[in-house]
């Protein structure tokens, strides 16, 4: 897909602000926020095992299932 972009510019022929269609932006818009929960999703798997790592060196304690749905 081609990307139609505009730039709006100063006096100084310095790029200010960038135009692309509104079909495009919502694309973006839509992979971004796949991009983000991803990223979300991603950190929360790396603190989990970072946490589990804690809990096997005896760095921390562990819970119990019960203990984690009492949470919920």
């Amino acid at each position: 897909m081609r990307i139609k972009i505009e730039y709006i510019t100063d006096s100084k022929g310095r790029q200010k602000s960038v135009i692309i269609p509104h079909s495009q932006w919502k694309n973006f818009e839509a992979d971004y926020n796949k991009m983000k929960n991803k990223v979300k999703v991603l950190t929360g798997l790396q603190n989990a095992l970072e946490e589990v790592k804690q809990i096997q060196s005896g760095k921390r304690k562990g819970k119990t299932l019960k203990e984690v749905l009492d949470e919920l």
